[in-house]
């Protein structure tokens, strides 16, 4: 027994001296593996030296812009690589790194325009768990600095979440103010900025849920004049769907993405002009065929400053790819409470799949329409503006408006090129849109 506890003592021992090795060992295999998973068609990834120690390890790996991307940065003199050191500690069960830029002689002359230090206006400490997942906090550094038009202060910035080994991320951020001010007095104030998101990466589309608000935003103009918006946000959803119904046995032809993109604010306050309340506005696309949304995407993210015929054709393809699987288009909701009272609206258009050669026929886009339309106003808002008053009377006739004590009410369904009233009359969407303007 005695030797079975020496041996015990003498293998834990071993243990404790070799694994560091072992979890750097780890480090680099996990690097090595997130390298070879980087594909992009604006950015190139490198790993410049991996210096493995036996507690810790230094990393240098260099990321590179390519494409039409790096050619616009350098048509605007701005560097086109950037190198990341990254210092990386061997723990027991986890591996933790602190990773900066380095601040090369002409990335630090960029950097001093905002940041007059010379570190790194970036550092991000992360810790890699030997199962893969992965705790991370980046934060940049308060700026104050700018050019001749406009100058930049601001407080620390900081993200901070997790991701596991899929790529499934949840982070939140903050940013306690920043400030632009121009030449003439004028300021563009946001403050206490607060974000959140929980998803992944997706062919360098999020998957998910992203949410951003600012407590208070200010233009503030030369003379002293300011407008006020308090609690602007902005929620952003992409949904993968597939016509199969499952997405993680789909083929990429079925799959399908939904984005739904929400803004809205608790009031804004222009003084002597206008007061709005509880804003709110949707503008969703749903039902897009992926592959064509890539594809069109690619062919735009491409495009030259001065776009070649072969250019625009390329595009046009794309564009007839996306409409010729069907799509829906929504803006909804849209309301917004005035001194005068309510508005609220809401319009969906589908295009119904089928449809080829779009863009060598826009007219026959009209076949493949349906849709609603909903408009509700104060009834202040009609009667204080003669044209718009004939034109809904216009259109009482046919019964598509309804009025009642809090406003007037105008509905019609969208089929073809026809719009169609709560009574069943038609008329052209043409002559619906010439009546208000």
């Amino acid at each position: 027994m005695i030797f079975g506890k020496y041996a015990a003592v003498a293998g834990a021992a071993a243990i404790a001296v070799l694994w560091p090795f072992a979890t750097g060992q780890i480090a680099k295999s996990q690097y090595e593996a997130e390298i070879e998973k980087v594909e992009s068609s604006y950015l190139a990834v490198e790993n410049v030296s991996y210096d493995r120690g036996y507690l810790s390890s230094n990393v240098v790996t260099k990321f590179s812009l390519t494409g039409p991307t790096k050619a616009f940065y350098e048509a605007e003199g701005l560097p086109t690589s950037f190198t990341v050191l990254s210092e990386v500690a061997h723990g027991f069960l986890s591996i933790s790194a602190i990773s900066e830029l380095e601040m090369t002689p002409e990335l630090k002359t960029l950097s001093e325009v905002l940041w007059s230090s010379g570190e790194s206006p970036v550092t991000l400490l992360s810790e890699t768990s030997v199962f893969g997942d992965t705790q991370f906090d980046l934060t940049v550094r308060a700026m104050n600095g700018g050019d001749e038009e406009v100058t930049i202060t601001s407080s620390p910035a900081n993200v901070s979440g997790t991701a596991d080994k899929d790529g499934n991320m949840v982070y939140q951020m903050e940013m306690p103010s920043i400030e632009f001010a121009g030449l003439e007095g004028e300021k563009f104030t946001f403050s206490e900025i607060t974000g959140s998101g929980q998803g992944k990466m997706v062919d360098e589309i999020w998957v998910g849920q992203q949410l951003l608000n600012a407590k208070a935003v200010s233009l503030t103009d030369g003379t002293g004049m300011a407008a006020t918006v308090t609690n602007l946000g902005l929620d952003v959803q992409n949904e993968m769907n597939a016509t199969n119904g499952d997405v993680t046995t789909a083929k990429t032809e079925e799959l399908r993405m939904t984005s739904k993109n929400t803004i809205s604010f608790q009031k804004l306050d222009v003084p002597e002009t206008m007061v709005l309340d509880n804003f709110k506005l949707g503008v969703n696309f749903k039902d897009l065929d992926y592959t064509a949304m890539l594809s069109l995407a690619e062919k735009a993210e491409s495009l030259n400053a001065e776009p070649t015929d072969e250019e625009m054709m390329q595009l046009a393809t794309s564009l007839d790819g996306l409409l010729e699987s069907g799509m829906t288009f929504e803006l909804m909701p849209f309301e917004v409470d005035t001194p005068e009272g309510r508005v609220d609206a809401k319009l969906d258009l589908t295009v119904e799949p089928g449809l080829g050669s779009v863009t060598q026929n826009f007219g026959a886009l009209m076949s493949k329409l349906k849709g609603n339309l909903f408009i509700h106003v104060p009834a202040a808002y009609v009667q204080g503006v003669p044209g718009l008053s004939e034109s809904l009377s216009n259109l009482e006739q046919y019964g598509f408006i309804s009025e009642g004590e809090n406003g007037v009410t105008l509905e019609a369904q969208i089929e073809g090129d026809q719009a169609v009233s709560p009574s069943g009359e038609r008329i052209p969407i043409g002559l619906l849109m010439m009546m208000f303007m």
